[in-house]
């Protein structure tokens, strides 16, 4: 038991090995030569480290705005947070969440095996974030068994891993304007579906974000490290004037509150050019690699990555998806207040990014920057609603005051609690 554990959380779950182990697995089913597979799995590696230390000062610029705009509201509300769910689950379900992981692993292994859908769930820690809400919903029920939970959690995982791959590359490919040699594995299928078949009526895919046409004393826009550190430094400049000196003083570690403010602008552009180039990194070395393992084990498998990995087709629709994502959010919040629902879901700024910026990505892909901005409006106003909505059935998760915070939480999650109502309920 405590060696499948350790397969699942320390090897599985952990995406720099993951990512390390396919590398190496598809070169030497290519028959790469010693330096050439050592090399390929040290940059696959170092490429994945580098997009998570870019994931840094992102995490610094965004963390700030949370905390300002729930003083705002002034209520204590249900936090979004995949971290807190997934560490409040492991702790107390260690061994059902690994062996979670594992079985659906290997169901996702064994259907693109066997089917025509050719799809491999790679992204390590969403499959442990997963898995985590899957079982920690159960562990709401009394009398449930650890064979219950993981055979019940495994499958619904398992099938679930394998179609969200399906899900994105459909629509990545479909688009014409990202690739087909990867899809993604984000549990944000609801979201990427609604925006690719939206996007287009709301939108004109002509209209890209990145083809804004400028004069020339405006050139600096077309660069997205400058024009998105920019943009940031006047939003976040914004927010914090509005929360107040003392609130931006009580974050800013005894710095000058304007000076921070301006800063925290400079540290999220650092942070996405970052994220992109250890993106670019890790994906000149997978991709290739993957086909070793597409060839010989699984053939025609395409494997489903991380967020990230959509950002360098549209870099400047990432962050006009997660503004208009975020005020989506943050508007869903006041009225959640302003009616006087019973669970409030505070603004999940962070995710606000991830989804939003992916979500951009397709949108702009398919509607062009107002499908954009129209689609995660929508989407960042409506999500919340079906995070309130499931919360109450989340089980075990009900205790950390916290809720998964992706898209398919409020959809699929929501319905997969609702049959473990039907199951396991009393």
């Amino acid at each position: 038991m405590n060696i499948l554990n350790f397969i699942a959380i320390n090897i599985i779950g952990e995406p720099a090995i993951l990512f390390g182990i396919v590398a190496l697995i598809g070169l030497l089913l290519l028959k790469k030569s010693f330096p050439d597979i050592l090399m390929g799995v040290v940059k696959t590696i170092i490429g994945y480290f580098i997009l998570v230390i870019g994931c840094a000062p992102l995490q610094e610029a965004c963390t700030p705005i949370g905390v300002w705009i729930n003083g705002l509201l002034g209520v204590k509300g249900i936090t979004p947070q995949n971290w807190i769910i997934m560490s409040a689950t492991t702790a107390k379900y260690g061994s059902e969440v690994g062996l979670t992981v594992l079985v659906a692993f290997i169901i996702n292994l064994i259907l693109a095996r066997i089917t025509k859908l050719k799809y491999v769930a790679l992204t390590g820690q969403i499959l442990v974030i997963w898995a985590s809400f899957a079982v920690g919903v159960l562990g709401g029920y009394e009398g449930v068994s650890t064979f219950q939970i993981v055979l019940f959690a495994g499958l619904f995982c398992g099938i679930y891993n394998w179609l969200a791959v399906a899900v994105s590359h459909y629509f990545m490919k479909k688009s014409g304007r990202m690739t087909d040699e990867f899809g993604l594995y984000v549990t944000e299928i609801t979201g990427i579906a609604l925006t690719s078949w939206l996007a287009p009526l709301v939108g004109d895919k002509d209209k890209r974000s990145d083809n804004i046409e400028v004069p020339e004393s405006l050139e600096w826009i077309r660069d997205t490290t400058v024009s998105v550190s920019i943009v940031a430094m006047i939003i976040w400049s914004i927010i914090g004037i509005i929360a107040g000196k003392e609130a931006v003083e009580a974050l800013s570690g005894g710095q000058n509150w304007i000076i921070f403010l301006l800063f925290l602008g400079f540290k999220f552009g650092a942070g996405l050019t970052v994220v992109l180039y250890g993106v670019r990194m890790m994906l000149a070395e997978i991709v290739p690699a993957f086909k070793g393992i597409a060839t010989k084990m699984i053939p025609g498998a395409i494997p489903g990555l991380d967020y990230p990995t959509v950002f360098q087709f549209a870099p400047t629709a990432v962050f006009i998806g997660f503004i208009a994502n975020l005020i989506g959010g943050i508007i869903a919040s006041f009225v959640m207040v302003g009616i006087g629902m019973k669970t409030v879901i505070l603004p999940a700024v962070w995710m606000n990014f991830w989804t939003g910026g992916m979500l951009g990505v397709f949108a702009d892909a398919y509607g062009g920057k107002r499908g954009n901005v129209v689609m995660n409006l929508i989407l960042g106003f409506l999500t919340p609603f079906g995070w309130a909505l499931a919360y109450p059935l989340s089980g075990f998760l009900m205790t950390t005051n916290a809720t998964a915070d992706y898209t398919d939480t409020s959809t699929i999650g929501y319905l997969y609690e609702l049959i473990a109502k039907f199951v396991f309920g009393k």
